[in-house]
C-alpha cells in the first residue's frame, strides 16, 4: 500500500503535537544507540583479531612459499629442502589458525554473511595446497602454472578485505587506500616470485617478460593511485620509502630486466642484489600498511567515542531543541514550503528542458556561456539558498562539461579526418603506382599479384573514407556526371574482400547523380561486406535492382544465418536515423557508416529476412538522385547481358594452374556477327610467354571508359599534394577491371592454343 505524501507544513505540525513523546523517544534512542555502539566496538575488535590478522598471516605465508616454489622450479641450488619444508610448515600453521578463526562462533556476529562465506571458501580451497605442493615437488607444473595456483589462493584471501565497512568517510577512504596498497604489494611479491624463478632457471621467457611488464605497470599504477589519498604523515613515509636506496636499487634492477627483454641467457641482474632489494622494499611497504591499519583502527575507536558523546548530549539537549523548533518552525514553515517548491520546479525544468537545449546548442557550435551567468533569486532560508547555490554550480558544471565535450568531440573528429585524409592521399599515390605497373607488366604471375594489391589498396581506401564519414565529413571522391547504377553496384562489389562471391544482376540503364556516386558506392560496399562476412564462404551474395514507386531499389541478399526479429528492429531503427557512434558496438561500424551516408542523401536502407534464411538489405534511392542515363555508347553492359558477375579467380588459379572461370560479363556478338572474343585478339600478346603460358592481353588505360568517367575524382580536402599521375577509379572502371582481366586471359589462351590439323578434304 502506497503512503500518501504530506506537505512540509503538515509534517511540522505532526512533529510539534507530541513534544513530550518525542523527548522520551529521543532518550530511548540515545540509550539504545549507546548500547549498539558499544556492541559494534566489541565486534570491530573481534573482526580485527579473528579475520584481518589471520588473513594477513595467511597471505604473507603464501607469498613466501610461492617465491620459494618458483625458485625451486627454476633449479635454484641455494634452495635447501630444510628451508623449503620450514616455510611450508609456517604456511600450515597460518592455514590452521585461519581455519580456526573461520570456524569460531564469535566471527558470526562480528563479520557480515558475505565475509563469512568468503572465509569458508578460502578455508576449503586451501585444502588443494597439498596438491600444488606435490606438483611442485614432482615438477609436474612449470613456473607460470605454479605462480597462477598460488596467486589464486592469495586473490581469494584478498577479497575478504573488500567487506570492511564504516559509517565514517575517512575510515572508508583509509580502508580503501589500504586495500589498494595491499594489492600493489601483492603485485610486488608476484614480481619477486616470477624473477626469482627466472634467475634460478637462468633464463627469462617471453611470457615471463610480458608478465613482468604487466606486474610492474600495475604496481606503479596502484601505488600512484593510492599515494594521493594517503594522510600527510603516511604520504611522507611512502615518499621516504620510494626515495630510499633499497627502492632505488630495486627499480634499477627491474628496469634492467624490462629493457633486456626475453632471453635464453641468464638475466642481467645479480640474484643476491635482487633478493636483498625486494625483501627490504617489501618489508618497508608492509610496515607502512601496518601503520595505516593501526591508525585506521584508532580513528574508528575515536569515531565511536565521538558518536557516544554526541548521542549523550543529544538526549540532554533534546527538550531544548523541541522548544526552539516550536518557535522557529511556525515562522519559517511557510517560507520554507514556498521556496522549496520554487527551487524544485526550477531544477525539474532545467533537467527536463534546458539540458537537452544546451547540449544541442553546444553541438551546433553556439556560445552557451550565457547559461553560466543567469541571475539567481535570493532565498531567506539558508538551506534552500545552499541548495540553490549547489544547483547553480551543478548547472555551470553541466554547461562547461557540455561545451568541453562538444569541443573535444570536434577536435577528435578533426584528428580522425586529418589522419584519414593523409591515408587517402597515400593510397591514391599507391593506386597510381599500381596502375602504371599493371600497364607495363606482361608476366601473368606478376600481373595477378598487382591486381591483388590493387584490390587491397582499394579496400584500404574505403576504410579510410569510413573514418572521414563517421566524423561527419564528405568522403573526398566525387563525380560531376551521372553514372549508371549498374556500374555503381559493380564498383561497390569490387571494393569488398570476397568479391568473387558477389553476383550483380543487370539493372538496366538507370543512372545516379554524380554528387551521390561516391557515397552510394561506399554504402553498397559496406552492405555487401556485411553480407559476405555474416554468411558461409561457399554461398553467393546477390545484388539486384530495379525501378520502384519512390525511386530506385537495390537489394543485397545473402544466405547466412540471418538475424532475430528484435535485432532486425534495432538495426533498422539505427539505419533510419543519423546516429551517434556507439563505441560499444564496434563490430557494426559499417552500419553506422551506412546510416550516415543514407541520412546525407535521403536514402532509405531497410533490413528484412531473406527466403534463404539470410538477410536482404533494401536500398531505396530517391527520385531526386536518379537521373537520365549516360551516353548510350558507354561500355559496361547492355540489353544482351544475361547477368553481371563481379567475380575473378585468384591469381594462382588464373595463371599457371588451369583455365580461369568464365568472365564476369559475357560480351555480346559484334557487328560482323563474329563472337566478341575474337574481336579482342589484337590486344593479346604476340605469342606464348617464355614459360609456355599464353601472353596476357595488354591493357589500354581508360580505353573502355565513358567520357565522363575519364575525369579525375577530386582530391579530398586537407590531403597532401601529389604530383604523381592520379588513378582513375570510376565505378565502371572498377567494376569492369576484373571482368577485363578474365576476358584477356581467355583471349590470350585461345590465341596460343594450337589449331587442329585440317581434315582430308580441307585446305
Amino acid at each position: 500500500m502506497t503512503r500518501r505524501a504530506r506537505s512540509v507544513r503538515t509534517r511540522i505540525v505532526i512533529l510539534l503535537v507530541p513534544p513530550i513523546t518525542a523527548l522520551v523517544v529521543l532518550w530511548g534512542f540515545a540509550a539504545g544507540t549507546t548500547l549498539g555502539d558499544t556492541l559494534r566496538r566489541t565486534r570491530s575488535q573481534t573482526f580485527t583479531d579473528k579475520v584481518i590478522r589471520p588473513t594477513d598471516a595467511m597471505i604473507g605465508a603464501l607469498q613466501d612459499e610461492r617465491r620459494m616454489s618458483l625458485s625451486y622450479l627454476g633449479d635454484d641450488s641455494t634452495i635447501g629442502r630444510s628451508g623449503f619444508d620450514a616455510q611450508r610448515a609456517m604456511t600450515d600453521r597460518a592455514r590452521a589458525e585461519f581455519r580456526r578463526s573461520a570456524a569460531d562462533p564469535s566471527v558470526r556476529g562480528a563479520a557480515r554473511p558475505e565475509t563469512r562465506r568468503r572465509m569458508v571458501d578460502l578455508a576449503a580451497s586451501l585444502g588443494e595446497l597439498e596438491s600444488v605442493r606435490d606438483s611442485v615437488d614432482r615438477r609436474l607444473i612449470n613456473r607460470a602454472q605454479a605462480l597462477g595456483r598460488y596467486t589464486a589462493f592469495i586473490d581469494l584471501a584478498a577479497e575478504i578485505y573488500d567487506e570492511t565497512r564504516s559509517s565514517d568517510e575517512r575510515i572508508v577512504r583509509d580502508t580503501r587506500v589500504l586495500g589498494t596498497l595491499e594489492r600493489a604489494r601483492e603485485n610486488l611479491t608476484r614480481e619477486d616470485a616470477l624473477i626469482t624463478g627466472a634467475l634460478a632457471a637462468g633464463r627469462l621467457t617471453e611470457d615471463e617478460h610480458r608478465r613482468l611488464v604487466e606486474l610492474s605497470g600495475t604496481r606503479e599504477f596502484l601505488y600512484g593511485d593510492s599515494a594521493g589519498a594517503l594522510a600527510d604523515a603516511d604520504r611522507r613515509r611512502y615518499e621516504a620509502i620510494i626515495a630510499g636506496p633499497e627502492f632505488t636499487l630495486f627499480r634499477r634492477l627491474e628496469t634492467r630486466l624490462v629493457q633486456s627483454g626475453p632471453t635464453d641467457d641468464r638475466p642481467p641482474v645479480d640474484v643476491g642484489a635482487w633478493h636483498t632489494s625486494t625483501e627490504s622494499v617489501n618489508a618497508q611497504l608492509a610496515g607502512l600498511s601496518s601503520r595505516i591499519r593501526t591508525a585506521t583502527a584508532a580513528r574508528a575507536a575515536q569515531q565511536a567515542d565521538a558518536v557516544l558523546l554526541r548521542l549523550t548530549l543529544a538526549g540532554g539537549l533534546g527538550l531544548l531543541a523541541v522548544v526552539i523548533a516550536i518557535v522557529v518552525a511556525v515562522r519559517t514553515g511557510h517560507r520554507l514550503v514556498r521556496e522549496s517548491r520554487d527551487i524544485a520546479g526550477e531544477v525539474a525544468a532545467f533537467t527536463r528542458d534546458r539540458i537537452p537545449e544546451i547540449t544541442e546548442r553546444a553541438r551546433r557550435g553556439e556560445d552557451v556561456s550565457d547559461e553560466e551567468n543567469e541571475p539567481r533569486p535570493e532565498f531567506a532560508v539558508t538551506e534552500i539558498g545552499r541548495i540553490d547555490a549547489a544547483f547553480t554550480e551543478a548547472r555551470r558544471a553541466v554547461v562547461r562539461a557540455t561545451t568541453g565535450e562538444a569541443a573535444a568531440h570536434k577536435r577528435l573528429n578533426d584528428v580522425f579526418v586529418t589522419l584519414a585524409r593523409r591515408n587517402q592521399s597515400l593510397l591514391q599515390r599507391l593506386l597510381g603506382l599500381l596502375e602504371g605497373m599493371e600497364r607495363d607488366t606482361e608476366d601473368p604471375d606478376a600481373l595477378a599479384a598487382l591486381f591483388e594489391l590493387d584490390h587491397l589498396a582499394t579496400r584500404m581506401r574505403r576504410h579510410a573514407e569510413g573514418l572521414v564519414i563517421l566524423s561527419g565529413r564528405p568522403s573526398g571522391r566525387s563525380w560531376r556526371h551521372p553514372v549508371r547504377l549498374m556500374d555503381v553496384a559493380r564498383a561497390a562489389a569490387s571494393e569488398v574482400a570476397d568479391f568473387t562471391r558477389v553476383e550483380v544482376v543487370p539493372m538496366g540503364r538507370t543512372a545516379l547523380s554524380g554528387r551521390a556516386v561516391a557515397d552510394t558506392i561506399h554504402l553498397l560496399a559496406e552492405l555487401i561486406e556485411n553480407a559476405a562476412v555474416f554468411s558461409p564462404p561457399t554461398t553467393r551474395i546477390r545484388v539486384t535492382g530495379g525501378e520502384a514507386a519512390h525511386g530506385f531499389a537495390i537489394e543485397v541478399e545473402d544466405r547466412g544465418l540471418g538475424l532475430s526479429r528484435e535485432e532486425l528492429e534495432r538495426l533498422n531503427g539505427l539505419l533510419a536515423t543519423d546516429p551517434e557512434l556507439d563505441f560499444d558496438d564496434s563490430v557494426r561500424l559499417g552500419l553506422f557508416v551506412v546510416a550516415r551516408l543514407a541520412a546525407r542523401h535521403g536514402i532509405t536502407v531497410t533490413l528484412r529476412p531473406s527466403s534463404y534464411g539470410g538477410v536482404i538489405a533494401i536500398v531505396l534511392i530517391p527520385h531526386a538522385l536518379v537521373v537520365e542515363p549516360p551516353d548510350a555508347g558507354e561500355p559496361g553492359g547492355g540489353s544482351g547481358e544475361h547477368r553481371a558477375l563481379v567475380a575473378v579467380s585468384r591469381a594462382a588459379d588464373a595463371v599457371g594452374h588451369g583455365p580461369p572461370r568464365a568472365p564476369a560479363v559475357q560480351a555480346g556478338p559484334s557487328a560482323s556477327g563474329r563472337p566478341a572474343l575474337e574481336s579482342g585478339r589484337s590486344e593479346a600478346g604476340d605469342g606464348p610467354a617464355a614459360g609456355g603460358e599464353p601472353a596476357l592481353p595488354r591493357r589500354r588505360r581508360q580505353q573502355s571508359l565513358a567520357p565522363q568517367l575519364r575525369e579525375e575524382p577530386e582530391e579530398p580536402p586537407g590531403a597532401e599534394p601529389d604530383d604523381r599521375p592520379p588513378v582513375d577509379r570510376a565505378p565502371e572502371a572498377a567494376g569492369r577491371l576484373l571482368s577485363r582481366m578474365q576476358s584477356g586471359w581467355l583471349r590470350g589462351r585461345a590465341d596460343a592454343r594450337p589449331q587442329p590439323p585440317p581434315g582430308p578434304g580441307g585446305e
